[in-house]
C-alpha cells in the first residue's frame, strides 16, 4: 500500500503539487485562525455559588448557608469534589466537575439543585447566585479609572465605573462579567436617631416599612377618552434625598411624622470588603473575565476596543488606564516559542549541506518543515487545540523528528543517482527515485508510527497535568503524521523535479566520521563481551544518577512579573490594609528603579474573591528588563524586594508569586501555595492547635520557605447576646432587639432609587453616634411593651471576643492549611522526610487526617499514571516491530537499543541541575523515539545486504558505514533544533529547557550506541540464529536415513 502511495506521487507528481499548494493555503489561514494563549486553560470544569449575608460572621455564614448548600451538591452526577470557604458576610461554594462534563450542563445541574437548596436556608439572610461562567484564568485585561484633576471622590468614579464603562464593556464578544472592586458603592441612607423615634412613639420596623412602601410605580389598566385610549401610569417612585425626607411614617395628634423628622437622609458609602490603591491612592480596578473556552487575545482586542468606546462616553479629565494585559505575556511566550522554531530550522538546513555538500537535497528536506508545521496547524484548528507555550514546545521538540524521514528518503535518492551516474548508464530519474523509496519507505512508515505512539501515554494523563501536556502531544503527533504524509508524497516527488545526479563524495564532515567510526566499529566487533559489558555498566552508573535527581511536578514558568501576597493578622482593618499597602507602594518605587508603578487589590471585590480585609495582593508593573541598572533575574528581585519590604513592615507575612502561576496554585488545590498541608477535622480549636505544632515540625526542614499558617483566629467581634429573662419581663420580643443588631448597627437595603439607568441602594440603620463603640450601642434606647424607655444594655449582653475570619470546608469536612514553598531542593524528598518527622513528633486524634496538596499531588498522580503507561507503550512498539519484522530478534534488538538513550538525559539532568519533572518525563519518551527510528533504519538495511547473500561481518561492516550518514544526519538535526529551545531565556523557556536537555542528552549517547553496540549485537544474533539453524539442518540430515 506503501509503496503504490509512492508510486502515484510519482506518477501524478503536478496533482501532488498542486494538492500541497492547497494545502499550504489552509494551513497559513488555520494559523492565523487558530487559538492563542500564554498557557492552556488548565481550569477545572467547575461551577461557584456566592451567597452574600452583609455582616454575618463567618461561623454562623458555614451554619446557616454553607452546610446546606454543600450537602446539596454533594450528589450531583460527576462531581469530583466540593470545596467552601465562609467568610464574614460572604459563603463561597465550589462545585468541581469531571473534566469530560460539559460546562453549561454542570451550570444547569447546580442552578436546579440550588432551587431546592434555597427552602433549606432560612429567610433573610441573602440569596445564592451562580458565579459568573469564567474559568480560573479569565481574568485577562485590568484597568483602573482615574481622576487626573482628582476633582472626583472615588464614590463618583465607582458610579461612573458601574453604570457607564461596565455596561459598554460587557457586550465585548467574549466577556463574560466586569468585575468593579474597589472605590466605594454610593447608597441613599437613612441615618435614625433612636431619641426621636422615641419622641415621637415611631418603631424602628415602621420606619423600614413605611420606606418600601412609599416608593412604588403601578400601572392601571387604560381608559377611552372618547376614540382615544389612555394608559394609566401611577407614578410614585422617589428620585432624591428629599423625596425620602418627605415620606410619611405616621401622625400624631393630627400632624404627620415625616422621615426627616426622626433621621437624616444622605448619599454616602455603603459598607465594603475590599478597596484597590495605585501608587498609594486610592483607585477603582475594573477586571474583564473572559468566558470559558474563549480565545483570549479575542477577548483582550475586543475589550479594548470597547475602552475606547468608554473613554469618549465620560467626562473630561476622567481616564482608564491599562493596569494588566494578558497577551503581553501570551505574546512573550509565543516570541519563544517562535524562535526556537525558526533558530531550529535554519539550524536544520546547515546541517543538511554539512553532510550531504549539496543545496538541492538541504532544499528538499527544508521544504517539509513548515509545510508539517502547516499540516500540524490545520489539525489543531479542527480538534480545537491552541497555540500556546505547551502545544508550541510540541512542534520545537518535533523539529528534528519531522524531517527524519525527509532526511532518509532523500539521502537514500542521492546515493542511488549518484551511484547511477558512476555505472555510466541513462538515468531513469523517476524511476530511480521510487527504487530508493521502496528500499526506505516502511522503516520511514514504522519509525514515525512508532515516534507516534511512544507519545500516547501523554493522552492518558488527567486532571491538570493532562491539561498541560495533551496539547503538547496533539501537536507531535500532528506533525508527525503531516511528516509522514510529506515523506510518502512530496519528498520523492521534489526529489525527482530537484535532485541532480552527482558524483557521490563524502563531505569533510563525513570523511571525519568514517576515519574515526570504521575502526572502532571493526575494533568493537572484535570485543563485543568488552563494549557490551561497558555499556551496560554506563546504564548500570546512570540509573545509580536516579535517586539523586530530585523530582518536581513543573519548573516554575517566569511570566516576567511579580505579584507578593501580603497577609496581616486577622483583626486588621481595611483602613490599617490601605495603610500598608501605601507604605509598601512607596517603599518599591523608592528603591527599586525597576519599579513603574504598585497596584494593591485588598480583601475582595463585591462579588467574587474569598478573601478578608488583611489580605491583599500587590501586582509590580516592572520596565523593561534593559532599562533595569543592573541584569538581574525576576526571581532574584522579587526575593530582593520580600527582604526590603519584611524591613518596611515587619508584622505582615509576604510571599513572592507571579498572577497566572498565583491562580493555577488556587485551582489545583485551593490553596494559593506551590505546596500545601491540608489538614482536616471536626473541631476548629484543635485544627488550630495541631497546625501550630506541625508548623514548629515544619519549620526545622531543610530547604522549607515562606511557611505560614493561615492566620483566621483572631478576628475581633463584638458579641450581642440577647437576654431572654429580661426581655420577657420588659416584653420585648428578641426579633425587636436583633433587628437593632442587624438593621440599627448593621444598615439593611428597604428599597431601591432608580436614576435613570442607575440604581442605588435606600439603607436604613442607626446615626453613627450610636454605632462607634460598646459604650455607645448600650445606651441604644429601646422601648418596652408597656411603653417605657430602657437601654439596650437591659436586655442584652455586649461582650467582646475572638472568632475566626473564615472557615475552609472540602469534601464536607473542615480543614485548616499550611502554606509552604520548597527552594534549594526538590519537592517529593522535602514531603518524604517531612512526612517522617511528623509521624514521630506529632500524634493526631481520632478523626483528624492530613493530606499534601498543591503540585505535589499532581506530580504523584502524573508519575503513577505514567509508570503504568509507558510499559505498556513499550509492549506495543514491540507489537510494531514485529509487524515490521516478522520477527522478535529483530523486534527484540531494537527495544534493547532503548535504554541506553537513558544515560545522556540523566546525566543531562544531574550535570544542569535540573530535576526530574514531567517536561523531562517527555524528553525521555522523545529520545525513545528517536532512538528506535535509527535503529529500525539500521537493521532494516543490514537485513537487505545479507538477503543479497553477503556474509554477517561484511554486511554489518558495509550496512553500518552506509548508514552512518543518515543515523548522524537524524541524530544532529534532532539536537541542533533542539539547541535553541535548551539555550532560550524568553518567558516560557523554564518549562521547555528540561525537556530539551534530556533529549540533546539522550540523543548524544543514544546515536554512540545505535552505531556500535547495535551492529554487534545484531552480529551476535545472526550468528547465534545461523548456528542454531545449522545444528537443525544437522539434526535432520541425521534422521532421513
Amino acid at each position: 500500500m506503501l509503496n503504490a502511495l509512492v508510486d502515484a506521487s510519482l506518477r501524478y507528481k503536478v496533482l501532488v503539487l498542486v494538492f500541497f499548494a492547497v494545502l499550504v493555503g489552509l494551513g497559513v489561514q488555520a494559523f492565523r485562525n487558530v487559538p492563542v494563549d500564554a498557557f492552556p486553560d488548565v481550569t477545572p470544569v467547575q461551577v461557584n455559588i456566592y451567597t452574600e449575608s452583609p455582616g454575618l460572621a463567618a461561623e454562623d455564614v458555614e451554619k446557616l448557608l454553607t452546610t446546606p448548600i454543600e450537602g446539596a451538591m454533594a450528589g450531583l452526577p460527576g462531581v469530583e469534589e466540593v470545596r467552601s470557604v465562609s467568610l464574614f458576610g460572604l459563603s463561597y461554594v465550589g462545585v468541581y466537575f469531571k473534566d469530560d462534563v460539559d460546562i453549561y450542563f454542570a451550570r444547569r445541574l447546580v442552578g436546579e439543585k440550588l432551587q431546592e437548596a434555597k427552602g433549606r436556608l432560612p429567610q433573610g439572610y441573602g440569596e445564592p447566585v451562580l458565579g459568573p461562567n469564567s474559568s480560573g484564568l479569565g481574568q485577562v485585561f485590568w484597568y483602573t479609572v482615574e481622576s487626573e484633576d482628582k476633582k472626583m471622590s472615588t464614590m463618583d468614579l465607582r458610579t461612573l465605573h458601574d453604570w457607564t464603562v461596565r455596561l459598554i464593556l460587557r457586550t465585548a464578544p467574549g466577556v463574560d462579567d466586569i468585575v468593579s472592586w474597589g472605590g466605594e458603592q454610593k447608597q441613599f441612607q437613612v441615618q435614625i436617631d433612636p431619641r426621636k423615634l422615641i419622641q415621637y412613639s415611631v418603631s424602628f420596623k415602621e420606619v423600614m416599612e413605611r420606606l418600601t412602601a412609599n416608593n412604588k410605580q403601578v400601572g392601571g389598566q387604560s381608559i377611552n377618552l372618547g376614540a382615544e385610549q389612555f394608559l394609566v401610569r401611577g407614578l410614585g417612585l422617589v428620585g432624591t434625598t428629599k423625596d425620602i425626607e418627605q415620606i410619611v411614617i405616621a401622625e400624631r395628634n393630627g400632624a404627620p411624622v415625616y422621615v426627616r423628622n426622626v433621621a437624616q437622609v444622605k448619599e454616602a458609602p455603603a459598607p465594603r470588603f475590599g478597596a484597590v490603591t495605585r501608587d498609594g491612592k486610592e483607585a477603582v480596578l475594573g477586571i474583564a473575565l473572559a468566558r470559558v473556552n474563549e480565545n483570549a487575545k479575542n477577548v483582550v482586542d475586543a475589550v479594548k476596543a470597547k475602552l475606547a468606546v468608554a473613554q469618549a462616553a465620560l467626562p473630561k479629565g476622567v481616564t482608564l488606564q491599562p493596569v494588566y494585559d494578558r497577551t503581553e505575556l501570551v505574546k512573550k511566550a509565543l516570541n519563544t516559542a517562535e524562535s526556537s522554531l525558526v533558530e531550529g530550522a535554519i539550524l536544520v538546513a546547515v546541517i543538511l549541506f554539512l553532510f550531504l555538500g549539496e543545496f538541492r537535497s538541504a532544499i528538499v528536506v527544508v521544504i517539509t518543515l513548515p509545510m508539517a508545521m502547516l499540516i500540524a496547524f490545520i489539525l489543531m484548528q479542527q480538534f480545537g487545540v491552541s497555540a500556546n507555550l505547551m502545544s508550541l514546545a510540541g512542534l520545537a521538540i518535533g523539529t528534528g523528528m519531522m524531517v527524519d524521514g525527509a532526511v532518509v528518503m532523500v539521502e537514500n535518492a542521492f546515493r542511488l543517482l549518484a551511484h547511477a551516474k558512476e555505472s555510466g548508464k541513462p538515468i531513469q530519474k523517476t524511476h530511480l527515485i521510487l527504487e530508493a523509496a521502496r528500499e526506505v519507505v516502511n522503516p520511514i512508515a514504522f519509525a514515525i508510527l512508532i515516534i507516534i505512539v511512544v507519545f500516547l501515554p501523554l493522552f492518558s494523563l488527567t486532571g491538570l497535568e493532562g491539561k498541560l501536556f495533551k496539547p503538547m502531544a496533539y501537536t507531535i503527533t500532528f506533525a508527525m503524521a503531516g511528516s509522514l504524509l510529506l515523506s510518502l508524497t512530496l519528498v520523492p516527488v521534489l526529489a525527482a523535479m530537484i535532485l541532480k545526479p552527482k558524483e557521490e563524495k563524502d563531505t569533510f564532515l563525513v570523511r571525519r566520521a568514517k576515519r574515526i567510526y570504521l575502526p572502532l566499529l571493526d575494533w568493537a566487533l572484535e570485543r563485543k563481551r568488552l563494549v557490551v559489558g561497558s555499556a551496560i555498566v554506563l546504564l548500570l552508573a546512570s540509573l545509580a544518577l536516579f535517586p539523586f535527581l530530585g523530582k518536581e511536578f513543573m519548573p516554575q514558568l517566569q511570566e516576567g512579573t511579580i505579584q507578593f501576597r501580603v497577609t496581616g493578622i486577622p483583626s486588621t482593618s481595611l483602613d490599617e490594609s490601605i495603610r500598608v499597602s501605601n507604605e509598601v507602594s512607596a517603599a518599591l518605587r523608592k528603591q527599586f528603579p525597576q519599579v513603574r508603578s504598585v497596584l494593591a487589590t485588598i480583601g475582595r471585590a463585591e462579588g467574587g474573591e474569598t478573601t478578608d480585609v488583611n489580605y491583599m495582593e500587590l501586582n509590580l508593573d516592572t520596565k523593561p528588563a534593559e532599562e533595569w541598572p543592573e541584569k538581574i533575574s525576576y526571581g532574584k528581585l522579587a526575593s530582593d524586594m520580600q527582604e526590603a519590604l519584611e524591613k518596611v513592615v515587619p508584622t505582615v507575612v509576604f510571599g513572592a508569586t507571579q498572577p497566572i502561576q498565583s491562580r493555577v496554585e488556587e485551582l489545583i488545590s485551593g490553596v494559593r501555595a506551590t505546596l500545601a498541608l491540608k489538614l482536616y477535622g471536626e473541631d476548629l480549636a484543635t485544627l488550630d492547635r495541631l497546625t501550630g505544632k506541625i508548623q514548629g515540625v515544619l519549620g526545622k526542614i531543610p530547604g522549607i520557605a515562606d511557611l505560614s499558617a493561615e492566620a483566621n483566629k483572631g478576628k475581633p467581634q463584638l458579641i450581642i447576646k440577647v437576654n431572654r429573662d429580661a426581655a420577657a419581663r420588659y416584653g420585648i420580643n428578641a426579633d425587636e432587639i436583633l433587628e437593632v443588631v442587624q438593621s440599627g448597627i448593621g444598615g439593611s437595603a428597604v428599597s431601591t432609587l432608580i436614576d435613570g439607568t442607575k440604581r442605588f441602594e435606600i439603607a436604613v440603620r442607626l446615626s453613627d453616634e450610636f454605632r462607634v463603640s460598646p459604650a455607645a450601642i448600650a445606651s441604644i434606647p429601646i422601648r418596652t411593651g408597656g411603653g417605657a424607655l430602657v437601654p439596650f444594655s437591659q436586655v442584652a449582653s455586649i461582650e467582646l471576643d475572638e472568632g475566626y475570619s473564615f472557615i475552609r470546608r472540602e469534601s464536607l469536612q473542615r480543614y485548616s492549611v499550611l502554606q509552604m514553598d520548597v527552594k534549594g531542593r526538590d519537592v517529593d524528598s522535602f514531603v518524604k522526610e517531612a512526612d517522617t518527622q511528623l509521624k514521630a513528633q506529632v500524634e493526631l486524634p481520632t478523626g483528624y487526617w492530613i493530606e499534601w496538596g498543591g503540585s505535589f499531588e499532581n506530580q504523584q498522580r502524573a508519575m503513577a499514571r505514567l509508570g503504568v503507561i509507558v510499559p505498556l507503550t513499550i509492549g506495543l512498539i514491540f507489537i510494531l516491530l514485529y509487524t515490521a519484522f516478522n520477527s522478535v530478534r529483530h523486534a527484540t534488538l531494537i527495544i534493547a537499543n532503548v535504554p541506553f538513550a537513558i544515560i545522556g538525559g540523566i546525566v543531562g539532568l544531574f550535570v544542569s541541575g535540573q530535576y526530574l519533572s514531567v517536561p523531562s518525563a517527555i524528553g525521555f519518551i522523545a529520545v525513545f523515539g528517536v532512538a528506535m527510528l535509527n535503529g529500525i533504519v539500521m537493521v532494516t538495511f543490514l537485513n537487505d545486504l545479507r538477503r543479497q547473500g553477503l556474509p554477517i561481518r561484511e554486511a554489518v561492516q558495509q550496512g553500518a558505514a552506509l548508514r552512518l550518514r543518515p543515523v548522524l544526519m537524524t541524530a544532529s538535526v534532532a539536537i541542533l533544533g533542539l539547541i535553541p529551545m535548551l539555550l532560550s531565556t524568553g518567558v516560557g523557556a523554564e518549562t521547555q529547557r528540561p525537556l530539551a536537555t534530556v533529549v540533546v542528552g539522550g540523543l548524544f549517547t543514544s546515536t554512540a550506541l545505535t552505531l556500535l553496540i547495535l551492529p554487534l549485537m545484531y552480529e551476535w544474533a545472526e550468528q547465534r540464529a545461523e548456528r542454531r539453524k545449522a545444528k537443525t539442518e544437522e539434526i535432520l540430515e541425521g534422521e532421513t536415513p
